[in-house]
């Protein structure tokens, strides 16, 4: 029974461009983070979707590495990054 809630909980992931609506000004956990990241290390997002804390870490420098089963998401963050800020 657990595996089906988890296998059929995607659906706010099927729209990136929604997601990114609903979700893309939230950033309290992001000062959280910008507290204990560290600039001499690569660190690794896992579930990074759209990339709303991938992208601006970026842009402050650190060498980020976004991971997400869902390639739509993978797609959006790319696109945003490109064209928004020129990151890769």
């Amino acid at each position: 029974m657990t595996k089906n809630l988890f296998e059929q909980n995607l659906e706010k992931y099927a729209d990136p461009e929604m997601y990114d609506h609903l979700y893309e000004g939230y950033q309290k956990d992001l000062s959280v983070i910008l507290k204990w990241a560290s600039h001499e290390q690569t660190i690794l997002e896992l579930a990074c979707g759209t990339g709303r804390l991938t992208i601006p870490m970026a842009q402050r420098g650190f060498k980020m590495i976004g991971v997400d089963l869902h390639e739509g998401m993978l797609a959006r963050a790319r696109e945003k990054g490109r064209r928004d800020w020129g990151i890769d």
